[in-house]
């Protein structure tokens, strides 16, 4: 008799399959969430959760306004009307009293569906809950069903994105699993163009607070860029959910295999890597685990920077990741020991500006890394608020850290390390070596020297205070500048200008290092302008992309003209630098610049300021041509009216010749 053959059924799967019907009886028993998400204020988000709420009461469902944000526009007001409304608190906070969603009264009147605006909302204190969403994770555990509204730029894993689009720090964030976990969410979409005429006919804002928002917040392209992450982020989790659905119940294989580990830290930084990494986790469908190596040293930090770990830790479990925290004073070596143990495919971890994680750097775990574990993919993560923070601090005292502190700083170190050098030569001299060996050592230390401080005059002050240290400890009569042996003379002066020369060429060196990697940078800007220009599908983003592709290179404000067929120039685009207003950059447009550009577009050539065409102009006007006419004019603000030198005025012109031959052939 054969035996009959059956498939056996993977545990693994009967586990994903059991969790997944235990949720599902769990969500039964807990109030459903449904989520109205916006891109920006004055979307209409409150506006569709209201009416969405009336069309319940319709349907007699018991529905209740928790509490509504008191926006003052008369058709959201309108709606609030006929909705019975419980009363808000009222709690006193530094002599102010403040409206609060009332948690308490809302669960004793425990309504079947309830209204509770701005998710992200904080409370104030002195309410059970920090946040507004912790409110609401309340009412859903008692079985209530909430309506509630946020804006994309509030979730978590989003925040440092949305900031780079804003340049607007969000405090308020709501985590990733509660906006995943909601039960529904209903996109409110509006046209970018709508949503700002919206805000000049004051439907938003008042008058006042409506100009500064059009001037900053509410240009087209920041709105355009929000709403295009917040259908993204839409797709995303409604893909995500239909793929979890399916593994659970056997219709796919849905373990990729990938495991994301962030390494913590207490750096200002560390949350964007830690958002970076979670947003890296969810788009692989990772595991996610984040390490904390916790040294002797850390055991003895201040409580500042103790909290700022538990902060970054929070943060990372509220992404979702698995923390893990092991000891010891190697953090390269723990990092990677962990790595390959733990089966991690992936290691992302922050740039700093000298050292990461307690003095331990980063070529450090990416050396051990490249070794031990080649397969483990890692991601540097840049920092560039911080490290623009740096430079503007840096650009205001440069000059007087140079004259005084930083000099005797770097001179400082000079000294330590030739003072190391002629312990060292004693060491040798113990020992019997020649004098050859000895002064091996001081040009060593020269080496070092010019490894610490990069200037001119520090290889100078190593190379003489190297030669003057050999001859006061080492040649007779010792612990003087005087010399007995007539070669000692020439001796000196050959270790004088060895040592000098190797200190300047090791300067140069690590000049023409750091030059490659600024041509590196560059040039990638140039393929990035070129690989983005493909996708333009608008004269205006064309414009828009090559604009942010030259102030990313220049980190200069630019204004556009596009020229029409005529060869006239249209209404100038304004593109203002990071730190400038765009009313600064405004005062620029005036008659005088504005036949500046006319002159640059009709006669094909370069024109204004750091030119000896117009050079009174306030800007550097070059045309943005095609192989037959003129499409437009930028115009690059030149503020120290330093012009741009001969390797970034080659690749922006490259970017410009590029964007000519674009316009042409594609909407000629």
């Amino acid at each position: 008799m054969e035996k009959e053959e059956y498939e056996r059924p993977d545990s693994s799967q009967l586990l994903r399959r059991l969790q997944f019907e235990e949720e599902e009886k769990l969500k039964k028993s807990r109030g459903k969430l449904k989520i109205f998400l916006g891109y920006a204020a004055g979307s209409g988000k409150t506006y569709a959760m209201l009416k969405a709420a009336h069309e319940a009461k319709k349907h007699h469902i018991d529905v209740v306004a928790g509490y509504v944000e008191p926006h003052a526009r008369p058709d959201t007001q309108a709606l609030v009307k006929g909705l019975e409304t419980i009363a808000p608190m009222e709690i006193a906070y530094k002599g102010v009293k403040l409206r609060e969603f009332d948690l308490d009264a809302a669960l004793k009147r425990n309504p079947r569906l309830i209204l509770v605006d701005e998710l992200a909302h904080t409370n104030v204190k002195g309410c059970r809950n920090e946040k507004r969403y912790q409110d609401v994770k309340e009412l859903l555990r008692a079985g209530i069903d909430v309506y509630t509204t946020m804006n994309i730029q509030h979730l978590e894993s989003l925040n440092d994105i949305v900031g780079n689009v804003t340049h607007i720090e969000v405090r308020e964030r709501v985590p990733d699993k509660v906006f995943d976990h909601a039960d529904q969410v209903e996109v409110i979409d509006i046209e970018p163009e709508e949503l700002i005429e919206r805000m000049k006919e004051g439907k938003i804002y008042g008058p006042l607070q409506a100009e500064r928002a059009l001037e900053n917040f509410f240009r087209r392209e920041k709105l355009v860029a929000l709403r295009e992450i917040t259908l993204r982020r839409t797709a995303d989790r409604v893909n995500r959910i239909a793929e979890e659905e399916r593994n659970a119940l056997g219709e796919m294989d849905y373990h990729t295999g990938e495991h994301v580990l962030v390494c913590i830290s207490p750096s200002p930084s560390n949350a964007k890597v830690i958002r970076t990494a979670s947003r890296l986790a969810y788009a692989f469908h990772a595991s996610f685990t984040g390490i904390y190596v916790e040294t002797p040293k850390m055991q003895e930090a201040d409580e500042k920077t103790k909290a700022a770990v538990k902060n970054h830790m929070d943060l990372a479990r509220a992404l979702g990741a698995d923390i893990v925290t092991v000891y010891g004073t190697d953090i390269a070596y723990q990092i990677v020991e962990y790595a390959i143990v733990g089966n991690i495919s992936k290691i992302v971890m922050g740039r700093s500006r000298k050292q990461w994680m307690f003095g331990k750097s980063r070529s450090e775990v990416l050396e051990q890394l490249t070794y031990r574990a080649p397969n483990i993919d890692v991601y540097i993560i840049p920092d560039m608020k911080h490290t623009k923070e740096y430079r503007e601090k840096g650009k205001s005292s440069e000059k007087k850290e140079e004259s005084g502190k930083k000099v005797l700083l770097e001179l400082g170190e000079i000294t330590a390390i030739m003072a190391l050098s002629t312990m060292a030569a004693y060491i040798f001299q113990w020992f019997r070596l020649s004098e050859a060996n000895l002064i091996m050592v001081y040009m060593v230390g020269v080496l070092l020297s010019s490894y610490v401080a990069d200037n001119k005059i520090y290889a100078l002050y190593s190379a003489l205070l190297s030669m003057l240290s050999f001859n006061f400890f080492f040649t007779e009569p010792y612990f003087s500048l005087k010399a007995y042996d007539k070669g000692s003379p020439v001796t000196f002066a050959m270790l004088f200008a060895v040592g000098f020369f190797m200190a300047s060429m090791t300067r140069q060196l690590k000049a023409q290092t750091r030059e490659s990697a600024k041509k590196a940078y560059r040039t990638e800007i140039l393929l990035e302008n070129s690989r983005k220009l493909r996708r333009c599908r608008t004269r205006e983003e064309v414009w828009k992309q090559v604009a942010a592709q030259v102030e990313k290179l220049l980190n200069l404000s630019i204004i556009i003209y596009p020229v029409d067929k005529k060869g006239n120039l249209e209404e100038p685009m304004l593109f203002p630098r990071k730190g400038m207003g765009l009313p600064e950059l405004k005062e620029n447009i005036n008659g005088k610049e504005r036949a500046v550009a006319q002159w640059a577009a009709s006669n094909r050539h370069r024109a204004g300021t750091c030119t000896h065409t117009l050079p009174d102009a306030n800007a550097m006007y070059l045309p943005v041509q095609s192989t037959e006419d003129v499409k437009g004019v930028m115009g690059i603000l030149l503020e120290e009216r330093r012009p741009v030198n001969d390797f970034e005025y080659g690749l922006l012109i490259a970017m410009l010749n590029e964007t000519g031959v674009k316009l042409q052939d594609t909407f000629d």
